[in-house]
């Protein structure tokens, strides 16, 4: 692809937070970077690849002495030349150094993401690649990393372009097809064709059902803890986030909004929102709260419902639709006296072959046992084996438009249209790794990069 005029100049920025370290590594990539190299007082040539201690001399004077690598096109990251400057992180000498790379034709500040849009048009990497870049700074848990490092390395995309070289060379058996219209068409090549067709449709079918897991990863599993007033819902978050996240109150209504906290469970991001107390309400502030609880609840891919085992209330409005397999239930304050009604929801509740666990959180009993269910659910959402999964909403709407054009495929007896088909496919599959694409879906995508990458 060709690159914009913008991107062949020189740019520079700092890949590191002067905030938080000692040191702070300046990177400098374009075709001038060894004039600013000079510019800044490193007269000699570098051999590639070896870090060396230089002085930065600026007007004549020592700025610092700093650690230098000079990584030789098109053997870097970026695909240009690409020196990185390891500083003492002083402000003044960030200053010095940056004020100085100012006075250079031809020398910028890099723009968010752009030093990996030079990497994309230098065929370093592809989009797919890219975006997993973000996801591996973003990463919190294991599993998270793992998918975001398979995916850098190329793992999503080798699918892809195999996917898409596949089209392409049908569509060459269809180009002599049309080109030749009074030759009749073999019957083995007919069969030859709808076959890949055929293979290829499934293989992107199974590809897509995938219940989200790989966006899941990314973004974390949700989770909902819902039920009624004063059963306990605000201090059962505070308990597995071990803080005080919620506000705990024997006032009834005292949630009135949805409280999110981010755990790690069985290695997985999981997003626990404390959800407003659900019962009947003439507080207009409070039915908001109600409704988003009840919203919460119906999209979550966990629900936790808690129930008081002295006061036991089961929702009217939690109706079949917010009680599915996934639903955990916790019978609450199990060291007071029971209530002689616990017992008729028990057995509805066990009717719907839930998970129920009886605990209090008051006395700390069977918190260990709740916190191994909430880790076996988890890990049944998340299996151990997903590799290669959908990491993002792009690439599942190029899928399913590329699934469309296959399943509108009919070699006869309009193999014209059967080839606008297939050109629409493999167009769509060009569209997530960027073999065909456009400034406006590369800024978009780019300009979600921090500064230095």
């Amino acid at each position: 692809m060709q690159q914009p005029s913008a991107l062949k100049n020189t740019i520079f920025a700092p890949i590191t937070s002067i905030n938080s370290s000692a040191v702070t590594v300046i990177r400098i990539s374009g075709p001038k970077t060894k004039h600013c190299l000079n510019i800044l007082g490193i007269k000699k040539n570098l051999p590639p690849k070896q870090v060396s201690l230089q002085k930065i001399i600026i007007n004549q004077n020592i700025i610092d002495e700093a650690l230098v690598v000079f990584f030789n096109h098109p053997h870097s990251f970026t695909g240009e030349d690409v020196a990185e400057i390891s500083i003492h992180s002083s402000p003044f000498i960030l200053q010095q150094i940056t004020s100085c790379l100012f006075t250079i034709s031809g020398v910028s500040l890099a723009l968010p993401g752009e030093f990996s849009k030079q990497a994309f048009y230098n065929n370093k990497l592809d989009l797919v690649q890219a975006e997993a870049i973000v996801d591996l700074i973003n990463s919190e848990t294991a599993t998270q990393h793992k998918q975001a490092l398979n995916q850098m390395k190329g793992g999503l995309s080798n699918i892809y372009f195999q996917w898409r070289q596949n089209l392409l060379e049908i569509s060459s058996l269809l180009t002599a097809i049309i080109d030749f219209p009074e030759d009749d068409l073999p019957q083995e090549l007919q069969q030859n064709i709808n076959q890949q067709i055929k293979h290829l449709t499934l293989s992107i079918q199974e590809h897509l059902n995938d219940n989200l897991i790989g966006q899941k990863i990314k973004d974390g599993l949700s989770l909902a803890i819902i039920g009624s007033t004063n059963v306990g819902k605000s201090s059962l978050i505070n308990h597995l986030a071990n803080s005080d996240i919620a506000i705990v109150s024997a006032y009834a209504g005292t949630t009135r909004d949805v409280i999110e906290v981010h755990l790690h469970i069985a290695d997985i991001m999981v997003k626990i929102a404390d959800t407003a107390g659900i019962r009947n309400s003439k507080n207009a502030i409070e039915k908001i709260g109600i409704t988003k609880s009840l919203q919460k609840a119906k999209t979550s891919d966990l629900k936790i419902l808690v129930i008081d085992a002295t006061n036991p209330k089961l929702p009217k409005n939690l109706t079949s639709e917010f009680l599915p397999q996934n639903t955990l239930v916790i019978i609450n304050k199990i060291d007071q006296e029971k209530s002689p009604k616990l017992t008729k929801i028990l057995s509805l509740l066990q009717k719907k072959q839930l998970d129920i666990i009886e605990i209090s959180l008051l006395q700390n009993l069977n918190i260990i046992d709740l916190k191994k269910i909430l880790h076996h659910k988890v890990k049944n959402i998340i299996p151990n084996n997903s590799s290669n999964l959908i990491t993002n909403q792009r690439y599942r709407l190029a899928l399913e438009n590329t699934l469309q054009a296959l399943q509108n495929f009919c070699l006869l007896p309009y193999p014209e249209i059967a080839f606008e088909n297939l050109r629409i496919a493999s167009n769509e599959l060009g569209f997530i790794t960027g073999k065909i694409t456009s400034e406006d879906l590369l800024d978009q995508i780019f300009t979600k990069f921090c500064i230095g990458k």
